[in-house]
């Protein structure tokens, strides 16, 4: 039976006088496989931000498995793990993977903080999990671009959530690695029945798995599977520019 795990009504988010999201109200059944896409500014982060409690609201509500993030704060963060854009971790820090995925553990703890024999087991999992356990002494600085995307997957992963939450994890990836991360994403999401909903400015390596799509710039243009949302009618509010070339659409930013 699915169980209705995130609810958005009437939700705004205002920036001063400036507004992010306007207006959006969408639902997802668990289990959901979501792609959020749209141009830069659209509000994409944003919206990730309002899910996890980390901005105000001006009006509307966010109910993530029946809790307010807001109201409830401390059980939504158990429930959620959040996978940054790489480009948000500082790389120039000398930390080892096991370091990065321990910090999963040791934000959710009270001082003093160390990790014991069997959170270093759970850390193990995680890179199990993502395919990394062999790298688990090496400095972040020394991986791929793919592998430090994994090694945050993993960081999240630690946290035994029932709903990831990626900002971009294909950002700066060629596509060969973007299609792993997505197809990772996919098996975590099938195996662990964990759902998943990531931001994205494209969709072409998730499209194998028929993700819900939500079609966002500010507002909410269509929801629904990829051949359902990305037709031209739906682009041309979401996107501005949209130019049709004979073989398909050219986004400005993106092609589809």
């Amino acid at each position: 039976m699915s169980e209705k795990a995130l609810i958005i009504k009437e939700l705004t988010v205002k920036y001063d006088s400036i507004i992010a999201l306007d207006n959006i109200s969408f639902k997802l059944n668990s289990p959901f496989f979501t792609v959020v896409m749209g141009p830069n500014g659209a509000g994409k982060s944003t919206l990730i931000k309002a899910i996890l409690g980390l901005v105000r609201i001006a009006k509307g509500e966010i109910k993530v498995y029946g809790k307010d993030p807001f109201k409830d704060k401390d059980e939504v963060k158990k429930m959620t793990g959040y996978v940054p854009q790489v480009i948000n971790i500082n790389i120039h820090v000398p930390i080892t993977v096991e370091e990065v995925v321990g910090m999963g553990i040791i934000s959710k703890m009270p001082p003093p903080r160390f990790l014991t024999k069997k959170h270093r087991r759970k850390i193990n999992e995680a890179l199990e999990l993502v395919g990394l356990t062999e790298l688990k002494d090496k400095l972040f600085t020394e991986l791929s671009g793919g592998q430090r995307q994994r090694v945050l997957i993993a960081r999240a992963l630690v946290r035994e959530p029932k709903l990831l939450i990626l900002d971009e994890p294909f950002s700066m990836l060629d596509f060969e690695i973007k299609c792993e991360i997505a197809g990772l994403l996919y098996q975590l999401h099938k195996e662990l029945n964990i759902d998943i909903l990531l931001v994205a400015h494209e969709l072409s390596p998730c499209i194998t798995y028929e993700p819900t799509v939500i079609l966002l710039n500010k507002k909410i243009y269509a929801v629904g599977l990829a051949r359902q949302v990305l037709r031209l009618e739906n682009l041309k509010k979401a996107y501005p520019g949209v130019t049709e070339v004979p073989s398909g659409v050219i986004l400005g930013e993106d092609h589809a």
